[in-house]
């Protein structure tokens, strides 16, 4: 049994589903170790924006097709990059990666959002949170992915105007111009793994998005 096989299972997923993914041309991005999407600085840091109340970490390839963006509350204070999915959370996240012919470095960024509390008053915590938006819309503007997976409900609501089409599944959304999809956060994935298959569901029809860019992009 291979590998990918073995990942496969481990996520509770039928080898049924991994043939939606077989022939397909891995995504190549260029491994970059300086990066230039915000600055230097802060790119080698991980963290991207801080404010009182917000702060967006990131790491990946600069040049990845594929953003996944995540939110979580940031209970010990710990805003760096290696706050980026912890445990089994993130064991699951990178096997999902690699049965998907990807990794965190090599075609993949990953924005988490975490967000802290305050009992500020609300017109401030407001103007925050349109600060973390506008700079979170500036780092997908600047990285240009073929697809932005939203990891959980808290990140597509923080992305999404209607909320409603949170209940409408492998659908394409739009986000500053470029394809949205919605699944579950690996933590979700871990409290009920009945939930692994939908979600792999999801990654593939994100994947088919991404295959059909290049495409586009191959005819142009």
């Amino acid at each position: 049994m291979s590998t990918r096989d073995e990942i496969l299972i481990e996520l509770g997923i039928s080898p049924f589903w991994k043939k939606s993914l077989e022939g397909r041309t891995r995504f190549d991005a260029e491994e970059s170790v300086t990066y230039t999407s915000v600055s230097a600085g802060e790119m080698k840091s991980g963290v991207l924006f801080k404010s009182s109340l917000h702060t967006i970490v990131g790491k990946g390839d600069p040049e990845a097709g594929w953003v996944f963006i995540a939110e979580s509350p940031s209970t010990q204070g710990d805003d760096s990059a290696n706050s980026l999915l912890l445990g089994d959370a993130s064991k699951l996240f990178n096997n999902m990666l690699i049965a998907m012919h990807l990794a965190r470095d090599k075609g993949v960024y990953l924005i988490d959002v975490l967000q802290t509390y305050s009992s500020t008053e609300d017109a401030i915590i407001v103007n925050e949170e349109g600060s973390c938006k506008e700079f979170l819309d500036q780092q997908i503007q600047l990285l240009r992915p073929s697809v932005i997976v939203a990891m959980g409900s808290a990140a597509a609501k923080r992305l999404m105007r209607h909320h409603t089409m949170l209940d409408c599944p492998r659908t394409v959304h739009d986000y500053c111009g470029f394809d949205l999809v919605v699944t579950d956060h690996p933590l979700d994935l871990l409290k009920d793994s009945s939930k692994k298959v939908n979600a792999w569901k999801d990654l593939c029809f994100a994947s088919d998005l991404v295959k059909g860019h290049q495409e586009d992009a191959s005819v142009s």
